[in-house]
């Protein structure tokens, strides 16, 4: 027709330089990972990255990120990389694809609204009350298992209300570091070879699975045999009905929701307060700022509740801000299901798509001086240090984390009530590097806790950390400071 204007044919995208023949980029990706991501944006909104003959297509806008992931999001299934988690959360919301997905999504949504999320609170509340109070004054530890140990209680409780002993619980809390340490380790390798070899690693991560498994089977047998009536998230998932066929959940896929729940309800808080930790110690300013807000609603250091979280706009933007600093999924991957275009260049079918909102949190065209740590940023006064619709530290779409409601408020309740009654002040003064691995590890992150009175603020490091040190250094002093759970 004439005048009608033909679009240009779609590209290959550019291929990002530095790439050496056969190996490709692997040595980028490997040695320094997240500083190669944020390098890439330079290169276009789509850029090849390839590790030997896979082709790897980033992107960097975050209008084509919101494509892929929302208004596209048909368009693109699992990648190989998301399906190493298929040995844990089998075909749970983490990995179910189309209609099956969003039949599970309609039938777990009702568990984490609002009135549900209240009851959840409770649980939360007092398991982070007992665990805070069982820190001693000068004990050293370390502040990446704790809160791993103390999340994964938290999602274990709210999951089973009832038919889960202090040795089961045990467990699973000992037992998922090594299924998450083993899916980080999988996606260093992308041959598969290191998980059939008999390491410690993949020793640690059958086992592991094993029992957690046999604990999740039993408790689901249990509740449908009708040993007991409990109002949990486990409750929910039996209960629940497809509105057209009136079924129920098969109890396999129980167990896959389970197990999903269970590994992304650990990860994500356990980060950000780990995170958070270490953040604090580092800014003493935004310390005592959020030391003044959680003595002022919090009376005499009481533990946070539901009802206080309107009140604590600070602690809000303080984890806000950590998680745009360390978003535990950095890196997003799917795979594309056709051949389509992205942004004028052509991803074939199969394709993997990747997308990093740690590069994109740290871009100064969306976050204004994006590598401070700058809780204020987030203030009603700053909207324009910030681009809100390039935040993805939950996900966006059908796949986004289901459990973002449930995670603020797991997270707001532990930091508020941490920080009103101890300062986590850290062993080093050096900087601790993310180590990419499943999410945004940081190591053990050694600190020691100071007690505080309600009131008072200190800066951090101050010269009281070197008398509450001494005596803890050596190992059998440390390991008699070490606590028993109630």
């Amino acid at each position: 027709m004439p005048g009608t204007t033909v679009p240009p044919a779609p590209t290959a995208p550019p291929i990002a330089p530095g790439g050496l023949p056969v190996l490709g980029h692997a040595r980028q990706l490997l040695s320094n990972r997240l500083g190669f991501l944020q390098e890439l944006r330079a290169h276009g909104d789509v850029v090849t990255v390839t590790v030997g003959s896979l082709r790897l297509y980033v992107v960097n806008s975050p209008a084509l990120m919101r494509e892929v992931l929302i208004r596209r999001a048909a368009e693109f299934g699992n990648s190989e990389q998301y399906l190493l988690m298929a040995r844990i959360t089998g075909n749970g919301l983490l990995l179910s694809e189309g209609a099956f997905h969003r039949r599970q999504r309609r039938l777990i949504l009702p568990a984490f609204n609002h009135a549900r999320m209240n009851g959840y609170a409770d649980a939360m509340s007092d398991i982070v009350d007992a665990w805070t109070d069982s820190w001693t004054d000068g004990q050293e530890l370390a502040a990446a298992d704790e809160f791993g140990s103390l999340a994964t209680e938290i999602v274990v409780r709210c999951l089973f209300s009832r038919g889960i002993d202090r040795a089961a619980m045990d467990q699973v809390v000992q037992g998922m570091p090594h299924l998450m340490t083993w899916v980080g380790s999988r996606g260093l390798d992308p041959t598969g070879v290191l998980a059939k070899l008999p390491t410690p690693i993949n020793r640690r991560f059958r086992s592991s699975l094993d029992a957690l498994r046999t604990i999740v089977d039993r408790v689901i047998a249990d509740r449908r045999a009708g040993g007991q009536e409990a109002d949990d998230l486990l409750a929910m998932l039996l209960r629940a009905e497809d509105a057209e066929t009136g079924e129920p959940m098969a109890d396999q896929q129980v167990h896959d929701e389970v197990m999903t729940f269970l590994t992304a309800g650990t990860e994500t808080t356990s980060r950000a307060l780990a995170w958070s930790a270490y953040r604090l110690g580092r800014h003493p300013e935004v310390l005592a700022r959020l030391q003044a807000e959680v003595d002022r609603v919090l009376e005499g250091g009481r533990t946070a509740r539901f009802e206080d979280l309107p009140n604590l706009p600070y602690t809000r933007r303080v984890l806000t801000e950590v998680l745009r600093l360390y978003p535990p999924g950095y890196l997003l991957s799917r795979g594309a299901l056709a051949d389509t275009v992205l942004g004028g260049h052509l991803v074939p079918a199969g394709g993997t798509v990747m997308l990093s909102p740690y590069a994109l949190h740290r871009d100064p065209a969306l976050f204004g001086d994006p590598e401070s740590f700058d809780p204020d940023r987030w203030s009603p006064e700053r909207a324009a240090d910030v681009t809100p619709e390039a935040y993805l530290a939950f996900g966006l779409g059908p796949h986004g984390c289901l459990g973002e409601g449930f995670a603020w408020t797991e997270m707001t309740i532990a930091l508020a009530t941490l920080v009103a009654r101890w300062e986590l002040v850290p062993v080093s003064p050096d900087p601790v590097t993310p180590i990419p691995t499943f999410s945004l590890a940081c190591g053990r992150m050694p600190m020691t806790l100071v007690r505080r009175t309600p009131g008072s603020v200190r800066r951090a490091g101050s010269t009281r950390l070197g008398a509450t040190r001494i005596g803890v250094q050596a190992t059998g002093e440390r390991d008699a400071l070490s606590r028993s759970r109630p």
